[in-house]
C-alpha cells in the first residue's frame, strides 16, 4: 500500500529531504536527528513502496568498510501510486508535519485558504499552475545546507469538493 508508507510524518520529511539530493542512511539520520537504524528502516520501507530509488553506492568514507547505499526520491512515483488507498492517513501525516514546519518557520512568504465555487476552466488553470510550481520546486531542490540555498517548505493540497446539497 504505497500511500500507507507515507502515513508517517518522519517519512514525509525523508522524502522531502531526498528530493534534492541522494543521501545515505547515516546522512539522513544526521540531518533529521534520528538513529541510523531508524533511518535505514524508513528508507527501506519508502523504497519498497516505490517512493525512493537506490542510486549508485558511494565508496565508504576513509576507504574502509561497506559502500554507502544512497537513496533519492523517484519523481515518477507520483504517477504510479494509487491515490485513494490510505489517503486519509497520508493527509493526517501531512498535517502533523505541517505543524512542525509552522513551528520552525522564520518568514512566511504567502498562504491562502479558500472554499469557493469556480468555473471548470479556472479550476483547471489553478491545478495546472500548482502542478508547475510543484515540478519547479522538486526539479530545483538541492542537497541540504548547500551554498546559496534557503530551506523552504511548500505544501499544496487542492481538493475538488462534493456538493453536499
Amino acid at each position: 500500500m504505497p500511500l500507507r508508507a507515507l502515513a508517517n510524518p518522519l517519512r514525509i520529511r525523508i522524502v522531502s529531504l531526498l528530493t534534492g539530493a541522494s543521501l545515505s542512511a547515516a546522512e539522513v539520520a544526521e540531518e533529521l536527528g534520528i538513529a541510523h537504524a531508524s533511518a535505514s528502516y524508513h528508507l527501506r520501507q519508502l523504497a519498497e513502496a516505490g517512493y525512493l530509488e537506490q542510486v549508485d553506492e558511494q565508496p565508504p568514507r576513509g576507504g574502509k568498510g561497506r559502500p554507502r547505499r544512497c537513496y533519492r526520491y523517484d519523481p515518477s512515483s507520483a504517477a504510479r501510486l494509487d491515490r485513494t488507498d490510505g489517503r486519509l492517513l497520508l493527509h493526517e501525516a501531512m498535517s502533523a508535519d505541517l505543524a512542525r514546519r509552522l513551528a520552525q518557520a522564520g518568514a512566511q512568504r504567502t498562504s491562502m485558504d479558500a472554499e469557493v465555487w469556480l468555473d471548470r476552466q479556472t479550476w483547471e488553470e489553478v491545478v495546472g499552475l500548482i502542478d508547475q510550481a510543484v515540478s519547479l520546486v522538486h526539479g530545483k531542490a538541492g542537497p541540504p545546507r548547500s551554498a546559496d540555498r534557503v530551506k523552504v517548505s511548500m505544501t499544496a493540497l487542492l481538493l475538488e469538493l462534493r456538493d453536499e446539497r
